[in-house]
Formats: C-alpha cells, sequence, structure tokens
C-alpha cells in the first residue's frame, strides 16, 4: 500500500525525532519506508530536502558509511537548490573520505565558513600536504582571529612541517626555515639559524632575539633592547615580537620606542573564478595585514593608555582601528579604556558591552567593569559582579581582592577579614600580585578594631613586596603614623613620619600630625616644616581629617577650648572614638579655662566608650570633681578608683607629702564632713619616720576639735610641733605646758 504525502512526512519527522535522540537503531523502518514511497513528496522541494538530510545523517550513524552515496545526496541537494552551509559542513566533517573537489565548492561557496575550512585544513593535514593546510589556516585566522581551534592546529600543522623541512635530505628555504621555528618556538632551529649564511642581517636578529627571549629574564632583555637591539635593522616580524613580549610583562615605555603607525592593509579583490583563483585570494588575504595593523593600534594605543597618557594618540587608535574592522572586541576596549581615561564611565561601560557583543570573554568583561565600578566607588556592585564571575570560573586573588576592597569600604569588615584570609592563605603570592593590597586591607580592618599587634605584622608582610622609599612603601608607612598616633606612640610616629618627610613623601593630611608631635613631645622638627598659622585653619570642617587636623592646629596656637571640640567632633567620625574623646580631654585639661567640659567629656567616655575606661582616666575624672569641690561625686569616684584599680592606685605615688591621691581624698572627706575618714587618710601621712609638718599641724587640729579629752594625743603631737623650725601662732608651747601638768596631776600624782 503506498503512503501519502502526509504520511510520508510523518516518517521524516519521526525519524528526525529519533536521531536527536540518539535512538539509531530505530531508524531503519522510518528511512525504508520514505525510500519506498519518495515519490509522494518529489515535487514539494522542501520535504524532499528533509528526506535527504535525515538520510544523509542516518549513513553517517554508522560506522560503516558510503561516502559515495552521502555524497550523492549532497548533489541530490545542490539540484534541487536546497543545499546550505551545514549540509557541506556535516559531509566535509568525513575528511578522511570524502572528495576534494566538495571542499573546494565548498568553500568558495562559503568563503568566511570556518568550520569548512577547518575541515579541509584537517584533510589537508591527513595527507601531508602542510603547506596548502598553513594557508588555509592563515586566511582562516585573519578573518577570525580569536578562533582558538584554528590557531592550535596551525601549531601542530606548522610543527609537522617544520620536523618533515628538518629531516629532509633536500636543502630547505632558510627563511621558510625561520617562519615556522618563529611560529612554533623552536628553539632548537632557531639557534641553528643563527648560523646560516644564507638569511639576511635582519632575519638573523630575528633568530638571535628570539632565542634570547625566552632563554633570559624580561629586566635582562629589556637592558639588552636599550643597549644593542633598538640599534640594529629590524623587521616588521621581530617588531611585532619585541612589542608582544614588552605588552606581556606591562613594559608599555618599551613598545613605544618599538613600535610607529601600521602601514595601511591591502585588500584583494573577491573575484575568483576556480579555485586557483580562490587559492590565490586567500593568500593575498592572508598577506593583507588586516590583522595586523588592528593588532599594532593596540598595543600603541594602549602604551599611550598605561605609559605615555597620551589622549590623543589613544583616540586616534580607536578611530583608525575601528575604521578597519568596528567589531573588534580588542579595539572596542581599547574604546572603552579611551572613555575610562576622560572620566566618562558611562560610555566606557557601554563600550565594553559592545566588546562583549562582540567576541570579549565574559571574564575579561567582569574584570573590566570592576574597575570601572570601583572608580566610581559602586562597591555594591563590584560585589555582584564577583557573584557573577564566581559562579563561571574559580576565584582569583584579583577578584578577591576586589571583594575584600567593596565590603571594607562597606563597612562589613568581619566578611571582609574571612575573604582576605582566603586569597592570602590558599593563592601562591608572587611579586607582582594583588598581595601587598590584599595585607594593606587587612591592616585598615585591624586598625578600626586596634588590633595594632596584627597590624604591623601585616605591615612587615607587605612592604617586603615593596622597594624601600618608593610611593607604596612610603604610603604603608603613612598608614603606620596614623596607627602609632592612636596607640600614642609619638616618639615611634615621629621616626616614620620624618622617613616620610625627607622621601617627600608625606601624606598632606600628614603635615598636621607632624607638627603636633613635634609640639607635643618636644621632639625634633625639620628646619623646613612651617609653622602653624590661624591661616592653616579649615573654614568649616566636614571631615574627620578636617576636624581632627583643625584640632591639633587649634592645640599649637594656644586655644585649648577650640581644639577639645574639634577633637570631639573628629571623634564622633573616627574609626577609634575612645582615642579622640581622650585626647579632647588631654586638651581640655591642659587649659586654664572651665573645668566643666572636661568633667562632662569623662561622663561621655564612661557611658559612650565603656570599654575605654582605665585608671587614668578614672582620676581625671574625680580630680576635676574635687577641683570643682563637688566632694561628694569626687569622694565617691575616688572611691570606686580604689576598688577598680586597687593595686594601681597603692602603686602609682610616693607615700610622702605629695602624695596626690591621699591629699585628694583627704581634702574630699573634709569636704563632705567624714571626719572619721579625714582623719585616717591624714594619719596616713603620719607613717613616714619624718613626716611632713602639715599633715602633723593638720592631725593637731584634728585632735584639738574632735579630740580635746585624749590628752596623751594631744601631747604627742605637740611635742613633734614644737620641734619643728616653724613660727608658732597659736599659743602651742603653753598649752603643751598645759596638757603636761594635766597628765602629771592625773596619772602620776
Amino acid at each position: 500500500m503506498r503512503l501519502s504525502r502526509q504520511e510520508v512526512i510523518a516518517h521524516i519527522e519521526r525519524a528526525e525525532e529519533l536521531y536527536k535522540a540518539n535512538l539509531y537503531m530505530h531508524l531503519q523502518p522510518h528511512i525504508r519506508a520514505i525510500q519506498d514511497n519518495s515519490e509522494a513528496i518529489e515535487d514539494r522541494y522542501a520535504d524532499l530536502a528533509r528526506y535527504y538530510r535525515i538520510y544523509m545523517l542516518y549513513l553517517g550513524a554508522y560506522e560503516e558509511m558510503n561516502i559515495e552515496v552521502l555524497q550523492s545526496y549532497l548533489v541530490g541537494l545542490e539540484n534541487i537548490n536546497h543545499v546550505e552551509a551545514s549540509d557541506y559542513e556535516y559531509v566535509c566533517s568525513h575528511y578522511k573520505q570524502c572528495d576534494e573537489s566538495v571542499y573546494q565548492k565548498a568553500v568558495m561557496l562559503y568563503p568566511y565558513n570556518d568550520t569548512l575550512h577547518l575541515h579541509y585544513a584537517l584533510k589537508l593535514q591527513f595527507e601531508n600536504r602542510f603547506n596548502e593546510a598553513i594557508l588555509i589556516l592563515k586566511y582562516v585566522l585573519e578573518c577570525y582571529p580569536g578562533l582558538t581551534e584554528a590557531r592550535l592546529l596551525l601549531w601542530d600543522i606548522e610543527s609537522a612541517q617544520l620536523e618533515h623541512l628538518c629531516t629532509s635530505t633536500e636543502d630547505a628555504d632558510c627563511y621558510e626555515l625561520l617562519d615556522l621555528a618563529s611560529a612554533t618556538h623552536n628553539k632548537t632551529v632557531l639557534k641553528g639559524l643563527q648560523l646560516d649564511e644564507r638569511l639576511d642581517q635582519a632575519s638573523h636578529n630575528l633568530a638571535r632575539i628570539q632565542v634570547d627571549l625566552w632563554e633570559r629574564k624580561a629586566s635582562e632583555n629589556q637592558k639588552q633592547w636599550v643597549s644593542e637591539w633598538r640599534l640594529l635593522e629590524l623587521n616588521l616580524t621581530t617588531r611585532i615580537l619585541l612589542a608582544d613580549y614588552a605588552k606581556s610583562f606591562m613594559k608599555y615605555d618599551m613598545v613605544s620606542q618599538i613600535l610607529s603607525a601600521p602601514s595601511e592593509p591591502k585588500f584583494p579583490e573577491e573575484v575568483y573564478s576556480t579555485f586557483e583563483d580562490y587559492q590565490a585570494y586567500m593568500q593575498a588575504l592572508a598577506n593583507s595585514g588586516w590583522q595586523l595593523a588592528q593588532h599594532q593600534y593596540v598595543l600603541i594605543g594602549n602604551s599611550s593608555y598605561y605609559f605615555s597618557k597620551n589622549k590623543k594618540t589613544i583616540e586616534i587608535c580607536v578611530e583608525r582601528g575601528l575604521a578597519l574592522n568596528p567589531n573588534n572586541p580588542i579595539l572596542l576596549v581599547l574604546k572603552a579604556k579611551s572613555f575610562f581615561f576622560n572620566l566618562n564611565y558611562q560610555e566606557t561601560g557601554q563600550a565594553y558591552h559592545e566588546a562583549y557583543r562582540n567576541g570579549l570573554r565574559m571574564s575579561e568583561y567582569l574584570f573590566y567593569l570592576l574597575e570601572v565600578n570601583s572608580r566610581i566607588e559602586s562597591w555594591q556592585g563590584i560585589l555582584d559582579i564577583v557573584v557573577q564571575f564566581h559562579r563561571r570560573k574559580t576565584p582569583t586573588l584579583k577578584t578577591l581582592f576586589f571583594q575584600a576592597r567593596a565590603l571594607v569600604k562597606l563597612g562589613r569588615f568581619d566578611e571582609a577579614h574571612d575573604v582576605i584570609n582566603e586569597a592570602l592563605n590558599d593563592f601562591p603570592l608572587p611579586p607582582h600580585s594583588y598581595a601587598p593590597w590584599l595585607y594593606n586591607l587587612r591592616m585598615i580592618i585591624h586598625k578600626h578594631n586596634q588590633n595594632f599587634t596584627a597590624f604591623f605584622e601585616d605591615m612587615y608582610s607587605e612592604i617586603n613586596f615593596y622597594e624601600i622609599g618608593d610611593s607604596d612603601y612610603c604610603s604603608t608607612m603613612n598608614m603606620c603614623v596614623e596607627a602609632l598616633i592612636e596607640m600614642g606612640d609619638y616618639k615611634e610616629a615621629h621616626k616614620y613620619a620624618i622617613y616620610n618627610y625627607e622621601q617627600e613623601q608625606l601624606a598632606p593630611e600628614l603635615y598636621t600630625v607632624f607638627q603636633w608631635i613635634c609640639f607635643y613631645d618636644y621632639l625634633p622638627k625639620p628646619d623646613d616644616l612651617p609653622a602653624v598659622s590661624a591661616e592653616d585653619l579649615i573654614d568649616q570642617p566636614t571631615t574627620f581629617l578636617e576636624y581632627r587636623n583643625n584640632g591639633f592646629m587649634h592645640w599649637m596656637l594656644g586655644d585649648n577650648t577650640a581644639a577639645s571640640t574639634n577633637l570631639q567632633m573628629a571623634s564622633t567620625l573616627a574609626t577609634n572614638k575612645a582615642y579622640y574623646l581622650k585626647l579632647a580631654l588631654s586638651c581640655a585639661n591642659e587649659g586654664f579655662g572651665d573645668i566643666e567640659p572636661a568633667i562632662t567629656l569623662c561622663e561621655t567616655i564612661q557611658s559612650q566608650v565603656p570599654q575605654a575606661q582605665d585608671w587614668k582616666l578614672g582620676y581625671d575624672y574625680a580630680n576635676l570633681l574635687h577641683q570643682e569641690q563637688r566632694y561628694h561625686e569626687s569622694y565617691e569616684a575616688f572611691e570606686k578608683l580604689l576598688q577598680n584599680y586597687p593595686d594601681y592606685s597603692f602603686f602609682q605615688f610616693e607615700k610622702d607629702e605629695y602624695h596626690v591621691l591621699l591629699k585628694v581624698l583627704k581634702e574630699a572627706s573634709k569636704g563632705i564632713g567624714h571626719i572619721e575618714d579625714y582623719t585616717k587618710y591624714n594619719a596616713m601621712f603620719l607613717s613616714k619616720d619624718q613626716p611632713a609638718e602639715n599633715a602633723i599641724l593638720e592631725h593637731l587640729e584634728i585632735a584639738t576639735s574632735t579630740c580635746n579629752d585624749d590628752l596623751f594625743l594631744r601631747h604627742n603631737l605637740l611635742e613633734r610641733v614644737c620641734k619643728l623650725d616653724i613660727e608658732f601662732e597659736n599659743n602651742e608651747l603653753e598649752t603643751l605646758k598645759e596638757i603636761k601638768s594635766r597628765i602629771r596631776n592625773a596619772y602620776f600624782a
């Protein structure tokens, strides 16, 4: 029974489904049904083409494939004018069996189909026709420079051709050998070519320079460029080689010396009727210099961006390079950098996006966006980009650095600390990497947490990556000045500050700090460091640095009230609030004005930063209350001080007439009427072999007023008083005689 057209089409559709599902064993009945009833669709070429294609796929699904039959169906598609590039691609993929005529016809029909050309190159490689294969691949790479498969295959074929020429009994062309050895980095052949007298001088130079590049350090090669290579006769191949090498080490100063503007590409006419004509066209396009000119514009433009900072040169390279190929993603990246250079960040992002749409790798695209978001300080944007990157690729030192930096800027220090630890513990840390910046970020976290021991441990790790005295080294020393100030180690801070000052690397905001250190601790001040004047004060300060520096300047100018006020304001914006509040208190205590603001400061510290309380703060507070004659509060504060810091309180002062703590306790007890405590504290001054005169006189006054009946106490005190070399004012001698008489009459009569 014959099948209708719709039934045949149903078999075709089912066969296509089975093929997609890799169920090849179930194809046969459907293929037979279509073959037996093919006349039902002969008048509908679109349906017939579907049949031819599924049958071609059916044939290729088995190892025992009849290439003649497969090619006949391809001819069938040609005859009904329904052949497509994918049909040629499928047939040509069987490069060991397929006829060469099929390839020649296919590549001429589709001159920009990279898959067809790759299949043809594989066939030519299989047949050891290396030169023809090399031509095909160079043509493909001129059209598609980012095609990794073509580049790898070209390297394999060039290596095979080089080996063939080297092992052949016939003399090989020395220039062909040089081209192949250069392309494959074959140092053995290159060393041999240095002795080949057939090469001209420029080619000799190319061979020798390549060997040196691969065998010596980058710093040695740069010296060699300066001392010798730049004076030699160099062809364009050598110059591009040197420029690429310099660019890989970010030595863009060298790139600018090596390259000049490229020549205009010479495009061949796209006219050919035979395969020989097409080969000539491919050769001409491969030699046109189209990709080479674009590459030179990229190198020169990046040299200007990273080294000379010449905006005009960058713009010219972008304009001329994109005129050659408006879809070149690397030139579009250079275009983005030109916008970035001009601080036009919106256009920068759009250019990077355009580069990504035209083939820029996702990882590079995200890296560039990190830099843009960093410049505009979009910290959350950076975190979002890092998340996207880590979903696609494993973390790198760079992505972890950007992530940590964004977290630090957002004040998420614990998260940042974890990221930094991961980066520094799990990755190698070469000399030129993000490692020192990661250490620097962790120093910021340690300073915020007042963990100064860890801060300086990381500081020593960071500076190992720098040359002593360079800008990065001095920048870290500036951080150390800030840390040492907050540690209260002004002498050490002075050492770091004077070093940076002598190197002309002291941060501008630290000049006032340096002046204050010299003023406060009487430390040496450089002769050329100007004195502070009222003109240096910042009008209407708003930032931490402005308030802090205004505070130091007012202090040095003798206005302690303004200095203390500014330091208090600085404390509200500082990461180390306690230090600046205490500094404001010290400044207030040095003044001779109202005591009340200093008392308020003490109470502010106790309430807002209770962890900062110590013996000195407690003593200052109690003493200030005492000076204000607020004896009840003062006495309570001193008692609290004794309870909280008993050892420090007793050993802080000498036990003599100048014992400040005992003196204020005694006076406070007297002020609030605690005569018993007043007597006790004063008696402590009498514990010395030679007690102070005032202590004896005060105790005599106590005894006279409160213990008048204790004749022996009064007698002993008066005996001591009468031996003192003082002028008596209260009839002490008569009183002593009277007490002696009363004691004699009462106890010894």
